[in-house]
């Protein structure tokens, strides 16, 4: 997995082979480096700033990295790819959000089919979307108070969403620019790509 923040590239672990195969040059690689190849291996020790762990330990590779950008003072975190894959990684990276939101982090993922975007209340944000594309709303707190979302075709205003129900899963976009605000709880928008 491949981080993206202030500018700065970090590789978790394999995710260097994955960045490496786009030519794209992470300034920093994390890991206890059981995935990477040999070959990106040797080649960012080179050029990157390379933090290795022991492989018994108590923090996934991304934690490592999401540590390391707390550490850092960074403001913004992508992490792609990192909700992909092995479902226990992807349920374990989605699980750290809200430890690394309440730290400070502003967290938004992307892989090939999906973007998400994470709001920590109270906040608002605009997103660019696609006429017809689904768009999903997904508490990861217990419950999520919704003030308002605009450019759905299922509306939403002053409400609550519960993080055992699934009232926000499958809207649909019916404008290009869709706007959520939320007073309080973290949510999940999920967008296909």
């Amino acid at each position: 997995m491949g981080f993206a923040l202030d500018g700065t590239i970090i590789a978790a672990d394999g995710g260097a082979d994955f960045l490496l195969n786009q030519d794209i040059i992470p300034q920093v690689l994390i890991g206890d480096f059981d995935s990477i190849s040999d070959n990106s291996l040797d080649e960012l020790k080179k050029k990157s700033k390379v933090l290795q762990f022991p492989k018994e330990k108590d923090k996934t590779d991304s934690e490592l990295a999401l540590d390391y950008c707390v550490d850092g003072h960074y403001d913004s975190v992508t992490m792609v790819n990192a909700v992909n894959g092995r479902l226990e990684h992807s349920l374990a990276n989605i699980f750290l959000i809200e430890n690394f939101v309440r730290k400070g982090l502003s967290l938004h993922f992307i892989n090939k089919e999906n973007e998400i975007f994470v709001l920590n209340g109270p906040d608002r944000i605009e997103i660019a979307c696609r006429k017809g594309s689904e768009v999903s709303l997904i508490p990861l707190t217990e419950q999520v108070k919704i003030e308002l979302i605009n450019g759905f075709k299922y509306p939403m205003q002053n409400e609550i969403l519960f993080r055992t129900h699934t009232r926000g899963i499958s809207n649909v976009a019916e404008n290009e620019m869709l706007s959520v605000k939320i007073s309080s709880g973290i949510l999940l928008i999920v967008r296909g790509r």
